[in-house]
């Protein structure tokens, strides 16, 4: 890549996050940019085509959606984040996607509009957390 990467990013997404440990892990160059997502400016609404972050500018190109980037990261870069064996990494990344299935029901937390429906929000977390520790044992 010739020109460095272009992270449009805000402070408190952990799906930014993601993209930019993976950036990061790979040795990659890359500029962040953070956008208000309260007052979204013209330039971020006509490149991103859901209205949220992460993007990811590359060039001319615009990719969207934290998979697919951590995606064209790995395919594009030396240091592969995942094993060459492909039943480990089809199993890397069904756990990536519950992972985000953990973020999205820990989001569901601050919406939750009485006690009742923030306790069985946080019930499910700890279950997927429990599932989470007890497939990991001691360790990776």
């Amino acid at each position: 890549m010739s020109s460095p990467l272009l992270l449009v990013s805000h402070p408190l997404c952990p799906y930014v996050q993601r993209c930019a440990i993976a950036l990061s892990e790979k040795g990659v160059p890359f500029e962040r940019q953070t956008v208000d997502l309260a007052a979204r400016p013209a330039w971020f609404a006509a490149i991103s085509p859901l209205g949220k972050v992460p993007l990811l500018r590359v060039g001319d190109t615009t990719l969207f959606e934290s998979a697919a980037i951590v995606e064209y990261i790995e395919d594009t870069q030396p240091r592969p984040l995942h094993p060459a064996d492909p039943l480990v990494r089809a199993e890397h990344r069904g756990w990536m996607e519950f992972g985000s299935g953990l973020l999205a029901d820990i989001a569901g937390l601050y919406g939750a509009a009485e006690e009742t429906a923030f306790g069985a929000r946080r019930r499910t977390i700890l279950d997927k957390l429990a599932r989470l520790e007890a497939r990991l044992g001691k360790g990776p």
